[in-house]
């Protein structure tokens, strides 16, 4: 089993020590209400197909285009966890966003309020939904100082990725993608269902403490089922059919490697 990176483990271990110091079961009611605190952390790791990727290093899309990344960013929202055996599924933290930032491994880390049960498969939502697209400004992982938000009428940048790349005709060699659009046709949002590894559960009950790695594949943003090749699509900065094609693929770039109860 692969281990969280020193600095990250030992993070997770103290936030869910932090965790179980706050969480109670409601006595009496038989019902146990998820608290503001948390008793999962989920570990959105970043990589290059089987490497942890790093802003320093080179890469190769699908396409064997090389290319390297300085920026690689996304919201997660509207999360839930399913138990498909007993077609039980339960809201966690629907009222929160996340902004994922693989410049900082601390933000890496989604740390959530989960209701006990035994769930086999997760789902969230790539972005942010239309009506905080429009309700006016916004503050914390929303704040349009963290950089992911254009104007009132094209919303949030739902996912961004950007770097240089030999093969880009732009400037310096610049490679960017920003992708939004909440509307309609345009609409980017995706909201990917991830099995378990096999034969494993995430068990919750009340007072335990879980954890989860969620790998991101960087080099999912090309490919499957649309073809991006740099050298042809160095950039897309406004909602549209590109962005839509784009968001299609980085969809499928979650996969559930781990999983701590």
């Amino acid at each position: 089993m692969k281990k969280l990176p020193s600095a990250l483990a030992i993070a997770v271990i103290a936030l869910l020590s932090l965790a179980g110091s706050c969480s109670k079961e409601n006595s009496g009611s038989g019902y146990y209400k998820p608290v503001d605190s948390f008793n999962l952390v989920v570990y959105f790791k970043p990589m290059a197909d089987t490497v942890l990727l790093k802003y320093d290093s080179t890469y190769r899309n699908a396409w064997k285009e090389k290319y390297s990344v300085s920026n690689f960013k996304y919201y997660i929202s509207h999360i839930t966890l399913t138990n498909s055996d007993s077609n039980v599924t339960k809201q966690i933290n629907d009222d929160k966003y996340f902004l994922v930032d693989a410049a900082d491994s601390l933000k890496c880390l989604v740390k959530l309020s989960v209701a006990p049960f035994r769930y086999n498969r997760i789902s969230f939502t790539i972005g942010v939904d239309s009506a905080h697209n429009v309700s006016g400004a916004q503050t914390g992982a929303l704040d349009p100082l963290n950089g992911m938000f254009w104007t009132w009428t094209s919303g949030y940048v739902m996912a961004k990725l950007e770097g240089k790349s030999s093969v880009s005709s732009l400037v310096n060699n610049k490679m960017e993608y920003h992708i939004g659009g909440f509307r309609g046709d345009s609409s980017v949002l995706r909201k990917p269902v991830l099995l378990f590894p096999y034969g494993k559960y995430l068990d919750i009950s009340p007072g335990s403490k879980a954890s989860m790695t969620i790998t991101a594949n960087v080099n999912a943003w090309f490919y499957n089922p649309h073809e991006v090749k740099i050298a042809n699509t160095p950039s897309c900065t406004t909602p549209g059919q590109t962005a839509v094609a784009i968001s299609e693929n980085y969809s499928k770039m979650f996969t559930v490697t781990t999983i701590t109860n």
